[in-house]
């Protein structure tokens, strides 16, 4: 397959954020290969947990086989690989990637005139997991479609596999069996231009304008679609929840031609693969999953869709053409009827070598507009096919549309002396770590999803069904069964205590031996704490106890912070982290709130004070947009976000956004009680508390009855002859003197009335009140009276005067008895007809008192005991004690205090020391000492007694009274030594079976174990002889017969001295006369 690799070199714009590398695409793999500095050939091979060979096919998944013992049925979602290559031996422990596909995804064929051709993808292909060695240090993606297409993470490395193409002139050495496949480092790979920089731009067109700079409109902002709504109710913010990315992958027609129809679907979900290997990643710092729901494969040039060399132009067309496909196919439904799943966010895949700003190749990698998520026509982004590399810049480029700025522009990470850049560099080099992310890209991206930005991430998509493995493989496989595996059929375990760590297993040479590897997960085990446990990551577990991957937990709650604003309603805010535990070993991050926040400094802001958002607009005087100079004004107009912080160019027809948000606080608008928080628009009830369900009556009295005010209300056709509203001193507010003003909002009379004129309904002038000043009414008719209909409330009983007043509170106790306290009298505002307290502001703030405090009880207090705190108790049981300490002390003021003697204080001495736990222990199991081991080397067992106690250990009780489940174990394996190996023992020699001349005689030999049980282990070449030859003395002397010639009857062998021709020796012719006769 070939494979196209460029430098991942990344930029941002302030619109669009850009991957760029000056650089050149290879036209075939083995033209990449060749650019390599180095680069190996490997042979992988599928094989069992304990590394054992089951095929060289490398799609098959063979069940191992289990033992008789055990009913085991190894789940298929589980699968291993050894990859050998650069010197190392990679034992690949994988798990099927489950969520990876969305239940209703679908691969679409596309030509011209639309979709040719579907179908649904049921390839279950996409894997995930580790180093069988190294589970907390290496991470894997591998997709095993067709071969292995992936990146392995190991010892601060990562070396990316791929099949190696079969044209692909290229030497295998001949030697290897099965698919060869190519492995190289990503530090292999060459890097030319190192000097090329990222380059933000201020000035990134979108959509026809600048995205920063629009005209005024009066018309309000139109939704771009339902799609960002599904149906979900916003969530509350600063809450950490799972969301969904459902993704729609689109590949141009040079990539289907560059890849084959019968390789691309695989490629490409093997890219989605490590993409969404990398959102799982805890630095993230929120759970993101990436699910593809849809992949479109272009086999001819769509009409609407133009993909050339010019990466912004493509990119403004690919995301205008991915919206119109979703209106054409569903009109925006999570599942629409056709049965195609809808998508969050867009991806495009092309094989041109794509540049930012021109149609001509350059270094550009990918494009994204910034923040762009959830909004239709910009969550969507180009990648530039570079081979598996490719995954690097889809994450991201689709971290660009949650927001994220590089690493290193804008925030302090990448900086020197701070943490490295991760995923998010705008230079990724060897150095740089692309499998996590930054804390920089971590706050980005909680900062997006916290303004609401990613409401359509909320749905959970259907996924496709997988099941998981129960079985541990050392419950499949025991200890001995794993020896077995590694040093043949006569091995067994020959340690055990340190089953966990190291699996030590006899030889072929019957020694003891290991290879470090732990025993697998499962694998029985025992320790002095814990009788019967299990292997779980090289430790020894209680049995059952599957400690997986530890999930995080919030902390405690952080302190309130300061008040956003010192009057006007202001909000402060607490936050908690993630870290009681931090997730490990690929635990869940935290779900639920990770910042709440709280009303504060709610009193009414002095006379005369500037309103906030104007406030915040002036800020921007002083800074130069454009190039030059403005003065800004609060923008009231429509069509932007309520807590973004709009501004208007005095004196030019332009507004723009001059912040994201508002500072927290910011009122909604201007007729509300609502405040912003966090860049949106919070309830606050009457009383100015966040959240509070506190409402106005009609008489605009926050949690009132109504019964303070009467409704007056009528109908008025009486003509007159003028139309305007003015007030008693002649000034008039509106069309005044027969002058027509357009429909609007003004304030006046300490209140906002809004005037509202259309052809189709009734002219009409409303205000919430309550106003300060006497306005007049006045309708200008032209033709017959109709009537005026009116409706107010007056307050009941008004004459004129203040309803309302300032009244001091009683002087508050003193706040202490001696040494210097206060008091304080509050100021309130009081109801004149029944002195009830009211919220302050009823009253007028010009008139307001200050609150009064003065000094009371100044003398110093007299000697008194100081008592600190009790201690611990010494003992939980069967009497302790614990201590604190007393002094006699004078507190002279309140910042001040002297230490006295003892004398001088009058009252008794508090005691400093008392028992405690008075109550008897209870009986608990007592464990005597440990037995020499048995028997002296090789495994055995140590005992020790286990015994019922009293709590004072003065009395043994019967076993039924300790609890069984904490009874310490009475026996242990142990293992003091080696033993000897068996050895020949031999005995002693037998008589020699000739009473005269050459005989023989015999001896036992026995193979006998140290224990002196016989034994076959004995090496047979070192067997001592069990037999040998023996010569006895012959008794000679004269016969009775000289002439008598006959054989010695105590030689035997006479028969074999005739047979060998010893007949001629005078010795032997004596001794055998009558057998030598004649010879």
């Amino acid at each position: 397959m070939a494979t196209a690799w460029r430098l991942l070199t990344w930029t941002i714009t302030l619109g669009l954020a850009g991957c760029t590398f000056p650089g050149f695409p290879f036209q075939s793999q083995e033209e990449f290969l060749s650019s390599l500095d180095h680069y190996e050939i490997a042979f992988p091979i599928q094989v069992d947990q304990n590394g054992d060979f089951l095929t060289f096919d490398m799609r098959r998944q063979l069940k191992p086989r289990p033992r008789r013992s055990l009913p085991y049925e190894p789940s298929e979602q589980q699968v291993f690989y050894k990859v050998s290559a650069h010197h190392t031996q990679f034992l690949l422990n994988l798990t099927l990637h489950s969520n990876l596909l969305a239940e209703h995804f679908t691969v679409e064929y596309w030509k011209r005139d639309g979709m040719d051709w579907q179908h649904d993808f049921h390839e279950d292909c996409h894997y995930a997991g580790h180093l069988q060695d190294q589970y907390l240090s290496s991470k894997v993606a591998i997709s095993n479609c067709n071969g292995l297409h992936g990146v392995i993470v190991a010892d601060e490395e990562e070396y990316f596999i791929e099949p190696l193409s079969p044209g692909a002139n290229v030497s295998t050495g001949g030697e290897g069996k099965g698919s060869p496949h190519v492995v190289y480092k990503r530090s292999s790979l060459q890097y030319p231009h190192m000097d090329a920089a990222c380059g933000v731009m201020d000035e990134k067109p979108w959509k026809g304008r600048h995205w920063w700079l629009r005209t005024l409109k009066p018309s309000p902002l139109k939704p771009s679609g339902n799609h960002s709504q599904r149906g979900q109710l916003p969530l509350k913010r600063s809450v950490s929840t799972e969301r969904y990315v459902e993704t729609l992958v689109v590949a141009d027609k040079m990539m289907v031609g560059y890849h084959g129809r019968r390789d691309i679907e695989q490629y490409i979900l093997a890219i989605m693969n490590i993409v969404a290997k990398l959102f799982q990643d805890s630095s993230l710092g929120n759970i993101v999953n990436i699910l593809v729901t849809r992949l479109i494969l272009l086999t001819e040039d769509q009409p609407t869709l133009e993909i050339n060399h010019h990466a912004g132009k493509s990119l403004d067309s690919f995301c205008k053409w991915q919206k119109s496909i979703v209106n054409r196919n569903g009109n925006g439904n999570a599942i629409p009827e056709n049965g195609i799943a809808n998508h969050d966010t867009a991806v495009l895949i092309t094989r041109y070598d794509i540049c930012i700003y021109k149609n001509k190749p350059c270094g550009t990698l990918g494009l994204a507009p910034v923040g762009g998520m959830c909004e239709r026509e910009r969550s969507c982004s180009i990648n530039e096919d570079i081979g598996l590399a490719t995954a690097f810049t889809i994450a991201h480029e689709i971290g660009h549309t949650f927001g994220m700025n590089h690493d290193g522009v804008g925030n302090s990470c990448g900086s020197r002396g701070q943490e490295t850049a991760k995923l998010m560099a705008a230079h990724i080099t060897m150095k740089t770590n692309p499998f996590v992310w930054s804390t920089c890209s971590r706050d980005y991206i909680t900062s997006f999803l916290d303004s609401g930005m990613g409401l359509c991430l909320n749905n959970a998509p259907p996924k496709q069904d997988f099941i998981y493995p129960t079985v541990a493989p050392g419950q499949a496989y025991d200890a001995d069964e794993q020896c077995r595996f590694q040093y043949g059929v006569k091995s067994r375990q020959c340690k055990y205590g340190e089953v966990c760590s190291e699996l030590w297993c006899l030889s072929k040479s019957n020694r003891c031996i290991t290879n470090s590897i732990p025993a697998a997960e499962g694998t029985i085990c025992q320790t002095n704490t814990i009788d019967k446990g299990w292997c779980y990551k090289r430790e020894c577990v209680p049995f059952g106890t599957r400690p997986e991957g530890v999930d995080g937990a919030w902390g405690t709650w952080s302190s309130w912070g300061e008040c956003s604003r010192t009057c006007g309603g202001g909000v402060s805010s607490s936050v908690r982290h993630c870290d009681s535990p931090r997730p490990t070993i690929g635990g869940k991050y935290c779900l639920g709130e990770r910042k709440r926040y709280r009303s504060c400094n709610t009193d009414d802001c002095p006379p005369g004070s500037q309103d906030f958002r104007e406030l915040q607009c002036a800020e921007f005087d002083s800074v130069p947009f454009r190039g030059k100079y403005y003065t800004w004004k609060t923008y009231r107009g429509g069509g932007v976000k309520a807590c973004s912080l709009n501004c208007l160019a005095e004196g030019f027809n332009f507004y723009t956004e001059r912040a994201a948000a508002v500072v927290d606080g910011t009122p909604c608008r201007q007729d509300s009680n609502d405040i912003c928080v966090n860049g949106e628009c919070k309830h606050v009830g009457c009383d100015r508390v966040l959240g509070s369900d506190s409402k106005e009556d009609k008489c605009r009295v926050c949690g009132g009855d109504g019964s303070s005010c009467e409704t007056i209300e009528g109908v008025f056709n009486h003509s007159l002859p003028e139309g305007a509203l003015r007030g008693d001193s002649g000034e008039y507010f509106i069309n005044g003197k027969l002058s027509i003003d357009p429909p609007r909002r003004f304030d006046i009379a300490g209140t906002t009335f809004h005037y509202r004129r259309s052809p189709e309904e009734p002219e009409s002038l409303e205000a919430l009140g309550p106003t300060n000043i006497t306005l007049f009414v006045m309708v200008l008719v032209r033709t017959e009276p109709q009537g005026i209909r009116y409706k107010f409330n007056a307050p009941v009983g008004r004459d004129g005067s203040s309803l309302y007043s300032w009244h001091y509170t009683p002087w508050t106790k003193c706040s202490v008895l001696c040494a210097g306290g206060s008091q304080i009298q509050s100021v309130v505002c009081r109801k004149l007809s029944d002195g009830s307290t009211v919220p302050n502001h009823f009253c007028s703030a010009d008139t307001k008192v200050p609150e009064r405090q003065r000094s009371c009880n100044t003398e110093p207090c007299p000697p008194a005991w100081a008592i600190g705190n009790w201690s611990e108790c010494s003992r939980s049981c069967n009497e302790g004690v614990r201590t604190r300490s007393v002094f006699c002390k004078r507190k002279i003021s309140a910042s001040e205090e002297k230490t006295l003697d003892d004398a001088s204080c009058s009252q008794p001495r508090p005691k400093m020391l008392e028992p405690c736990n008075n109550q008897t222990c209870p009986p608990e199991w007592v464990a005597l000492d440990w037995s020499e081991c048995t028997p002296s080397c090789g495994p055995g067992f140590r005992h020790r007694i286990v015994l019922c106690k009293s709590g004072d250990h003065s009395v043994t009780l019967p076993t039924s009274q300790c609890h069984e489940a904490t009874k310490p174990p009475t026996s242990m394996r142990c293992n003091l030594r080696r033993c000897p190996p068996p050895r020949w023992v031999t005995g002693e020699w037998g008589e020699c079976s000739a009473q005269c001349g050459l005989g023989q005689q015999r001896r036992s030999v026995q193979c006998l174990a140290h224990t002196g049980q016989p034994s076959m282990e004995c090496v047979e070449a070192l067997q001592p002889p069990g037999m040998q030859q023996c010569e006895t003395k012959c008794e000679s002397g004269p016969t009775d017969n000289p002439e008598e010639c006959k054989d010695v009857n105590k030689v035997a062998y006479c028969p074999l001295v005739l047979k060998f021709k010893f007949c001629s020796r005078t010795y032997f012719r004596q001794m055998c006369c009558k057998t030598c006769q004649g010879h």
